[in-house]
């Protein structure tokens, strides 16, 4: 959990900007043009009772927020305070916020996704995040799938135009108002239960390479 001195030095911040945030994301998707392709699977996998690891890429998240609300997630966010405005923009959508990341009190956080997918939650991950190199997936969502024994569901995003920030290391798209979107799920990734470095880091490089194409496939779709 967030330290009492996070919150507050957060202060006055704390309180308005994930409501800014939560009010750009809410008007900008009411007015996208949105095609989603293969959203049929995750319902499939909902009705026979599977929870899954989500996974998708740092930069493209805008457009999932709006899709994604109102499903069972649990989002890690980290112990920053950048963390502590991301937990409080997104549990205003209705998602499960576990605290910790990749550099510090990651463990943690596995623990407690893990926890909420025993009670009938799916799992997020940004998986070149959180701060890349972009496109380069990290263990975390891997290892979690392996442990849980759960399949991965690769989901990417795009729209045309957009606002694409080309200093940010993950080039962050937040789509112009009125534009054309597309939300793309890839078919699910079985992992086996080795956890071995090995065969961890080749699963990573398959995940990598799945995300990398369907990126590209809803580029294709969205106009580029």
């Amino acid at each position: 959990m967030p330290t009492e001195d996070v919150k507050e030095n957060l202060g006055f911040t704390g309180w308005l900007v994930p409501r800014l945030v939560r009010t750009l994301i809410r008007s900008i998707c009411l007015t996208v043009s949105l095609k989603v392709v293969g959203v049929d699977t995750i319902d499939r996998l909902e009705s026979a009772g599977v929870e899954v690891v989500i996974v998708f890429f740092h930069g493209r998240q805008f457009l999932l927020i709006g899709h994604l609300r109102g499903r069972k997630l649990g989002v890690m966010s980290s112990l920053s305070r950048d963390g502590e405005l991301q937990s409080r923009t997104l549990s205003g959508f209705g998602f499960r916020i576990v605290r910790g990341s990749a550099s510090r009190g990651g463990a943690s956080g596995l623990i407690g996704l893990k926890k909420l997918m025993e009670n009938g939650y799916h799992s997020t991950f940004a998986v070149d995040g959180p701060k890349g190199p972009i496109n380069e997936v990290k263990p975390g969502a891997v290892y979690l799938a392996k442990k849980v024994g759960a399949p991965l569901l690769p989901l990417v995003a795009s729209a045309k135009p957009a606002h694409i920030f080309h200093k940010a290391w993950d080039k962050y798209m937040i789509p112009f108002p009125f534009s054309r979107g597309v939300v793309l799920y890839g078919d699910p990734i079985y992992m086996d239960s080795d956890l071995g470095e090995e065969a961890v880091e080749r699963d990573c490089i398959r995940l990598q390479e799945v995300l990398i194409k369907l990126q590209k496939e809803a580029d294709r779709i969205a106009g580029y």
